[in-house]
């Protein structure tokens, strides 16, 4: 496998693994907005995008659950990588 083909397999990967418990925490938290919504029959849209500008601030200043960490890794892979990049045939 080329090398610019192997580093794009590992940036999707950082990518996928970076971001999945971010939008995962924000889907149990619409869910649960929602489930609320419909047993209390509320259709403020207030109430709907509260929660999860709430929780986006709370995972902002959490550290975003290694989110700089884990680009970080990648950046320094593809730093690491740069010379072989350069060298290689494209074609």
């Amino acid at each position: 496998m080329p090398l610019y083909l192997r580093l794009l397999h590992i940036a999707f990967a950082t990518e996928l693994s970076v971001l999945t418990p971010i939008i995962l925490l924000l889907l149990a938290v619409g869910f649960v907005t929602s489930f609320i919504q419909a047993a209390f029959q509320i259709e403020d849209a207030t109430f709907a995008l509260l929660p999860k500008t709430i929780a986006m601030v709370f995972i902002a200043l959490a550290g975003g659950f290694g989110l700089v960490a884990g680009f970080e890794q990648l950046a320094t892979q593809f730093i690491m990588h740069a010379p072989g990049l350069v060298q290689q045939s494209w074609y």
